[in-house]
């Protein structure tokens, strides 16, 4: 009897623990800007915002904001290799990230994952939306790499051999490239996920896969799922993402998940969908850009509400972040005020403060206090040593290289410090060393033979005005030469400990 009362009481606390343990939502836009974000364009501008984000805006209301945060890169690829494993695109054996669909998979066996350290912890894992990092289609019939001079000929493109499952997530429903570029297509675990029953394999034209509308000089016509559209993109992944909620609730109620919810908001082609969630979207602001980021903050309402209805929200860090600094505005946009930036010089692929700025947002009732801000600069790639220490997983600095746990920030523990130093890389050799409020631009291929550029002082200089570049002044050469060396010392290893 004794036994049996043991064994019950062990059962309970391991059941408990269980429950106490919180679920972790991560929701990375696509080409999101801070200025974006209703709560940032009120701040800026002192007026109501053109965009209303009501779900991002309750975010920051009831969580932390960073206002010094950036992505791991200025653009797509390398920064979703960033914010997968928690170190910089260039320390793979693609530095600067994998573009094709048909490409070998940009994840070197030697990293870990965000899906990997929450399996490991005994967490449910799910991916939804665009992965954007490859993903090794084979020839049909057989286990040869596809050649990009067989185009679509042999491609077998119902299966998808190496991308979300492979990567630590239970559960997928993937877009590989996003709805920007081929295949055109859903994957669920792998599988083809054909639109509708008639379904099959065709070269979809700009006219059906929207490329007229945003890029007019563009005739790009690519291999897709028949019945693709993409306004439904967005409305299809947030519809699944709610089904994995509420059926993780009843099938395993007391087993935590790690959802990573990439949405395809707000890359081109701008193709808002009239409504979501009872939300009306397209035309509903001064242009297609604006809907998109409408139909983004959409998108995080369908998740905060369904966690709320399955009593769970409480018991969940909810992050909100993008993988790179903003787009332009639509051209009405812009002249009523809207700035994607958020003052910043530079958009989305620019190693200057606009192409790396990015919101980051985070909630979890009753361990983050409501309204709270920090100053401290962090990274998009914090949310892979974050994770791991909600979860009680050890992680290896030679697997996660430059993510800071921003636990001790959340909480507002005494002396929690963001990053010592930051890294950008972007596209033709352009780089940067972020050092408290020092940036020094250098120039390198595959950051060697670096070479600076300019000197910044961004606390009298945020706008990186050229005129005001203190890279020849002698008062600063020392500085200059010291942080060049900091920056290839972090080429070589970790930054997040330095």
């Amino acid at each position: 009897m004794r036994s049996y009362i043991g064994i019950l009481i062990f059962t309970l606390v391991g059941n408990l623990l269980a429950q106490q343990r919180p679920n972790v939502v991560v929701v990375l836009a696509d080409d999101l800007g801070p200025g974006d974000i209703g709560f940032y364009h009120r701040q800026r501008t002192g007026e109501k915002e053109l965009i209303p984000t009501p779900n991002m805006d309750r975010l920051i209301a009831e969580g932390m904001r960073f206002d010094d945060a950036h992505s791991a890169a200025p653009l797509c690829a390398p920064s979703r290799f960033g914010m997968l494993t928690g170190s910089y695109s260039y320390r793979n054996y693609k530095p600067f990230g994998v573009w094709g669909s048909w490409e070998k998979t940009g994840l070197a066996p030697r990293f870990t994952t965000s899906g990997k350290i929450a399996q490991a912890a005994g967490y449910a894992t799910a991916f939804f939306g665009k992965s954007g990092m490859g993903g090794d289609f084979k020839v049909v019939d057989a286990e040869t790499d596809f050649a990009w001079k067989d185009r679509y000929k042999k491609y077998d493109l119902a299966r998808r051999t190496n991308g979300p499952n492979q990567w630590g997530f239970d559960y997928s429903f993937e877009l590989p490239s996003g709805i920007q570029n081929h295949p055109f297509a859903f994957y669920e675990n792998g599988q083809w996920m054909p639109l509708k029953p008639d379904s099959e394999w065709k070269m979809i034209g700009p006219k059906q896969n929207a490329y007229d509308i945003s890029r007019k000089h563009n005739d790009l016509t690519q291999v897709g799922d028949s019945n693709w559209d993409p306004t439904l993109a967005g409305p299809l992944l947030a519809e699944k993402a709610k089904a994995f909620i509420e059926r993780q609730v009843k099938t395993s109620p007391t087993q935590p998940f790690f959802m990573y919810y990439c949405t395809q908001a707000v890359h081109i082609p701008h193709t808002p969908p009239k409504e979501l969630n009872g939300v009306k979207i397209a035309g509903t602001t001064p242009g297609p850009h604006g809907d998109m980021i409408k139909e983004l903050d959409a998108q995080v309402g369908v998740l905060i509400q369904t966690l709320e209805k399955a009593g769970i929200f409480d018991n969940t860090l909810f992050i909100v972040t993008s993988d790179n600094g903003g787009l332009a505005a639509d051209p009405e946009a812009e002249k009523l005020g809207h700035d994607p930036t958020n003052g910043w010089n530079g958009l989305k692929g620019a190693v200057r403060e606009g192409g790396h700025r990015v919101p980051f947002m985070a909630t979890w009732p009753g361990v983050i206090e409501p309204g709270t801000q920090s100053g401290e600069t962090i990274s998009a790639l914090d949310v892979v040593a974050t994770l791991a220490a909600v979860c009680g997983q050890e992680i290896s600095r030679n697997q996660v290289m430059d993510s800071v746990n921003l636990l001790p920030l959340l909480k507002q523990e005494k002396g929690a410090k963001g990053h010592a130093v930051l890294v950008h890389y972007s596209q033709g050799g352009s780089a940067a060393l972020r050092q408290d409020e020092w940036k020094l631009h250098v120039y390198g291929k595959n950051l060697t033979n670096l070479k600076p550029k300019l000197l910044y002082n961004l606390e009298s200089n945020p706008q990186e005005d050229e005129s005001k570049n203190l890279l020849n002044n002698p008062e600063y050469a020392e500085r200059a030469e010291r942080m060049l060396q900091t920056l290839q010392e972090c080429i070589k290893g970790p930054t997040a400990e330095l």
